[in-house]
């Protein structure tokens, strides 16, 4: 017979913080599975952290992989596995760093540019089409009050989201305020 849970825990699941974080949490795997599944429609054989990565090394040319991991908000050996295959399709190739003699500088590709690029314009049009049933004012709206729940993380999670493209600076304290 299953456990009844405990008061605490039945109001908890009824409430309002417990519903956003499970709806925040959907968004977010349905916005990755939608814009994957696009890319792979699009012919695009690239994952949403490939590409994030990508895009903060085109920022962030000549950088390691242990300041592409801290940009991205993943540890080093995810960051070395999502480079080596990104590496291994020629999209991103390695140098001597100019300074640091054990540590290799990264950059994108010509290839790598023109990939991420195509596949940012796919992924902008499959978020707009699940933004499309709200209004505009109410998508800048939804956006805003997104940036202020941001804001009010602390400043681990923080530092997570500024690789994500989020807009909000960081404010003293160590936390960051919308924009």
């Amino acid at each position: 017979m299953p456990r009844q849970p405990s008061p605490s825990l039945q109001a908890f699941r009824k409430s309002r913080a417990y519903r956003a974080g499970v709806l925040l949490k959907q968004l977010h795997l349905g916005l990755t599975a939608t814009v994957e599944a696009r890319l792979q429609d699009e012919g695009l054989d690239l994952t949403r952290p490939q590409a994030v990565a990508l895009m903060v090394l085109i920022e962030h040319p000549g950088a390691s992989n242990a300041e592409l991991a801290r940009l991205n908000g993943v540890s080093p050996q995810t960051m070395h596995q999502t480079l080596l295959r990104l590496e291994r399709d020629g999209l991103v190739s390695r140098a001597p760093h100019p300074r640091l003699k054990r540590v290799q500088a990264l950059e994108a590709t010509p290839e790598g540019v023109a990939l991420v690029t195509r596949g940012s314009a796919v992924a902008r049009t499959a978020i707009e089409a699940v933004l499309g049933g709200l209004r505009t004012t109410q998508q800048d709206e939804l956006v805003g009050l997104l940036e202020r729940c941001a804001a009010a993380l602390p400043a681990a999670a923080a530092t997570a989201l500024n690789c994500s493209g989020s807009t909000a600076k960081p404010r003293s304290g160590g936390l960051r305020s919308g924009a």
